[in-house]
């Protein structure tokens, strides 16, 4: 049991414990625990597993709670539960930001990447509203190294922005192995986010 897989998701905004439980239920082969501290991650963690076939027993301790899963139990359902995100959460940090391209607009791409520098400088102002930054095509660039824009990128993560970059994306460009900042996102996470967001602006 020492030995057994602990995904500590404590902290994580909706959807994201499940999210992370997804993926690792994708490769696992034996039972794992994750820990999350609030009713609402924990009820949508277990419903999602065993969904998926996996058996869960939960214990509480204090405030977290702990899930035990065990995959490959029971045939998996036809479609996944719905992941239900408290609406307060929601209210204080609703805002994605999704970034598709290197530069802001059209016309002159230096004026667009001097653009884009000043957008997301400004947005690290609004840390209070700001959830997750997405980047996805070229926008992608802009969290890798040798990024024009890559302290403003970090900034937003500093500020608790949770910062997505397409896999796809960093594959297309060859430049995966660059990554600098934030964390290789799929597509199922970002609708995901996106369809759980209060607010959404692309610059």
């Amino acid at each position: 049991m020492s030995d057994m897989k602990t995904l500590d998701c404590r902290g994580l905004a909706c959807p994201q414990p499940v999210l992370a439980t997804k993926a690792e239920l994708e490769a696992a082969t034996a039972a794992f625990l994750v820990i999350v501290d609030s009713e609402a991650s924990c009820t949508n963690v277990r419903r999602f597993a065993e969904s998926q076939g996996a058996r869960v027993s939960v214990a509480r301790q204090g405030d977290d709670h702990r899930l035990t899963i065990e995959p490959g139990h029971v045939p998996k359902a036809v479609a996944e539960p719905e992941v239900v995100c408290p609406r307060e959460d929601a209210k204080r940090k609703d805002l994605v930001v999704l970034v598709s391209s290197e530069g802001v607009g059209r016309g002159d791409d230096r004026l667009g990447g001097i653009l884009m520098a000043a957008f997301l400088d400004t947005l690290g102002h609004f840390e209070g509203e700001v959830s997750h930054v997405i980047f996805v095509n070229a926008g992608a660039k802009l969290a890798v190294e040798g990024s024009p824009v890559l302290d403003q990128v970090r900034q937003l993560e500093q500020v608790g922005a949770q910062v997505l970059v397409c896999g796809t994306c960093l594959n297309f460009f060859g430049i995966m192995d660059k990554l600098a900042v934030g964390r290789v996102s799929n597509m199922y996470a970002i609708i995901e986010t996106l369809t759980q967001a209060g607010r959404i602006i692309q610059p």
